[in-house]
């Protein structure tokens, strides 16, 4: 938005209530038409309006600007009381175009990712390019689309999604980004000279989703576009980076988990937690604050490492088992989770599915190499991964190379531990590794394997977790071995 001729950042939310305001010209706008209007499909706290109307309070003159509150009603815009000649001036002509219909709208708001936002945020104002490397499952689509529209919007330039799950190749990758520049449902026709003349010389946000599935091509259109036009601002979601010149790496990692001590306010404090309860009041279970409840929530939430598809799986869950039923399912069968969205894409399912479409990129040395690692129970060195993974058909070196791709595809944790690094797997691809683990006959021979390696009962001693953008996320030192 441009407030006297200045341009000024706001949030897609607090300028969707800025609309809403502007658009009832100086009539009462009520807290129940906002809900209505900018959380159609989400059940939120009315603290969540306060928050956006706060931001934009600040923006145009504070408590005597603008904005005004009428109690337990809702809000209307009105010159402030030292008259029209000194009144901030919004110029609604001048706000920013709308973002391209290309870029999708979440329903759900961002839980728990605001140090992430705005970490975010930061690097896309710096950086030409931004890849976005997490786990399946872990919200990087969800944080790369609310952080692109904001900022498109504060800049008043266009951002387009570019959904790449279906594509495979070049060809494919150019049709697909020409249909989302020019707002068409289907793949456009033309070549990588018709992609550079639809982006021009304009700033823009191009959101390339799923990069997982075309990296290499993805890599070449990237590098191809950043040497046309340095004004575009590119971001990438991908489970492993693209590895270009300009590319800046973003990990996003779980959403934190209450330790095994915490009491009832930190345990509502996670941001794993306060995910988890904001999608079970969205699907209309409500959970009591009693401590017992809350310590099974936060169980679940551990179990689940604090991956918000997990999370969201669960609590549509929880909808018919109840928490309870829902622990007792989860130690029966970890990827057997399923009952999200009706809409949501199939790799979005269920647990298992999202594991898969990791899987089944990798070649055959690697799968062969993730499942041995199921063998063991919590974090381990590169030493203990080769001494236990090598074989007749693999040797070191390649059990090597395999765990070093392993961790860059987002399937390995990568931990800090002094000035070496050490590994784990999250808790639902330790089960799905595990099962793979039984299906090739391996589970007995590994099994024992690491049973009787002392070298690889050893307790890693680990640095403490780091604040940085590149920060790893741990899984509990307490099962930490070598």
């Amino acid at each position: 938005m441009f407030v006297d001729g200045v341009a000024q950042p706001v949030g897609t939310r607090a300028f969707e209530i800025l609309e809403l305001l502007i658009g009832a010209a100086g009539e009462l706008v009520t807290k129940d038409q906002i809900m209505r209007a900018v959380w159609p499909k989400t059940i939120v706290v009315e603290n969540n309006i306060q928050v956006h109307i706060s931001t934009l309070r600040k923006l145009l003159g504070g408590k005597r600007g603008w904005i005004r509150t009428e109690a337990g009603r809702g809000y209307r815009l009105a010159p402030p009381a030292d008259g029209p000649a000194r009144a901030t001036q919004v110029d609604a002509a001048a706000a920013p175009v709308p973002v391209r219909a290309s870029a999708a709208q979440r329903t759900w708001p961002l839980i728990g990712r605001e140090r992430e936002a705005a970490e975010l945020r930061s690097l896309v104002e710096r950086e030409l390019l931004v890849t976005l490397v997490g786990p399946g499952g872990v919200g990087k689509s969800h944080l790369a689309l609310e952080v692109a529209t904001a900022w498109a919007c504060s800049r008043g330039v266009e951002a387009c999604h570019v959904d790449l799950a279906c594509v495979s190749g070049h060809g494919s990758l150019v049709a697909t980004l020409l249909g989302a520049l020019r707002g068409a449902k289907e793949p456009g026709a033309g070549d990588m000279g018709d992609v550079l003349r639809e982006i021009g010389a304009s700033e823009a946000v191009l959101v390339f989703d799923n990069g997982e599935r075309c990296v290499d091509a993805l890599a070449a259109v990237c590098e191809t576009i950043a040497a046309s036009n340095t004004g575009v601002s590119m971001i990438v979601t991908s489970r492993e980076p693209l590895r270009v010149a300009c590319e800046r790496i973003y990990r996003v990692g779980p959403l934190a988990v209450p330790d095994a001590q915490a009491g009832g306010g930190d345990i509502e404090a996670s941001s794993a937690v306060r995910m988890f309860v904001a999608r079970a009041r969205a699907m209309g279970t409500e959970f009591p604050a009693d401590p017992k409840t809350l310590q099974a929530i936060a169980n679940v939430c551990r179990r689940l490492d604090g991956l918000p598809l997990a999370l969201e799986l669960a609590a549509a869950r929880a909808a018919s088992l109840g928490v309870k039923g829902l622990v007792a399912d989860l130690e029966r069968s970890l990827l057997s989770l399923s009952g999200g969205l009706r809409t949501a894409p199939p790799r979005h399912r269920t647990l298992r599915a999202s594991i898969e479409w990791s899987y089944v990129l990798l070649d055959e040395a690697e799968r062969i190499v993730l499942r041995r690692l199921a063998a063991f129970p919590g974090i381990f060195t590169l030493e203990a991964a080769c001494a236990l993974a090598t074989c007749d058909q693999l040797s070191r070196d390649a059990v090597l190379d395999c765990v070093v791709n392993l961790a860059s595809k987002s399937l390995l944790v990568v931990h800090s531990a002094g000035l070496s690094k050490c590994y784990s797997l999250l808790e639902s691809v330790r089960a799905y590794a595990f099962d793979k683990l039984e299906e090739a006959g391996e589970y007995v021979p590994f099994g024992e394997r690491y049973a009787v390696s002392a070298e690889m009962d050893k307790p890693v001693r680990l640095a403490p977790r780091a604040a940085s953008i590149a920060a790893a996320t741990p899984v509990p030192a307490s099962a930490a071995y070598v």
